[in-house]
């Protein structure tokens, strides 16, 4: 797989990568960004699932990571995992650092993965069967997915 470099203004640029059921892990480096007044910078590795009529709400199922001002100044990656409706922060970084992450669907199940050193891992059982492959893309940001593997 390698390296995959996703930058974009204020437009979205997607990348089909992973077969349902599969896996991807590698390298996510949030380089930059665009802010406008109502979006932020975003990069996701994701997937939708299959939410009935009358329900509601996107679908949107992964690891996504906004570029957000800090309130003492600068800026920093937020990290979360986003599923069955919710999302939760996950883990925090410095722009311009490679993280590791991990990020799998099995038997309705998601797992992911951040972190070298002392990884930190979220688990969670899918309420609706996954609607499609999982796919990298950005919107508004600068990103590099880099040692991209494919398991």
């Amino acid at each position: 797989m390698g390296r995959w470099e996703c930058h974009t203004g204020y437009g979205e640029n997607d990348r089909i990568i992973v077969p349902e059921g599969r896996a991807i892990s590698g390298h996510i480096q949030f380089v930059d960004g665009v802010f406008g007044p109502d979006r932020m910078p975003r990069a996701e590795i994701a997937l939708r699932v299959a939410v009935p009529p009358g329900e509601g709400g996107c679908g949107c199922t992964g690891l996504l990571a906004f570029l957000v001002p800090k309130p003492e100044g600068g800026l920093k990656v937020q990290f979360e995992v986003h599923g069955n409706g919710n999302a939760e922060p996950f883990a925090q970084a410095k722009p311009g650092v490679p993280i590791t992450f991990r990020v799998a669907v099995k038997d309705g199940v998601l797992t992911i993965s951040m972190g070298k050193t002392d990884p930190v891992t979220k688990t969670l059982r899918l309420r609706y069967p996954p609607a499609g492959p999982l796919n990298v893309s950005c919107s508004g940001a600068n990103v590099v997915f880099s040692d991209l593997e494919l398991e």
